[in-house]
């Protein structure tokens, strides 16, 4: 199959290290990532262990996957 090109298409993420794995951000810090892990729930424990109480938790797909929610 071939590949589209996406227009317009802001990366929110761009480290290799993050592929496969829960990205915590603060909403009031930006892009800035505070926690990270292949669970979910332990991401959002790091967070709050930082002082985020409500952090803005993604996933970050391995390589060449397309996720759609």
């Amino acid at each position: 199959m071939a590949k589209k090109a996406v227009k317009n298409c802001q990366v929110l993420v761009a480290e290799s290290k993050y592929q496969g794995k829960y990205i915590a951000f603060s909403p009031s810090e930006g892009k800035k990532v505070i926690a990270s892990g292949r669970n979910a729930g332990t991401v959002i424990e790091k967070a709050r262990k930082k002082g985020v109480d409500t952090p803005a938790i993604v996933f970050v797909p391995e390589a060449d996957v397309t996720c759609t929610y």
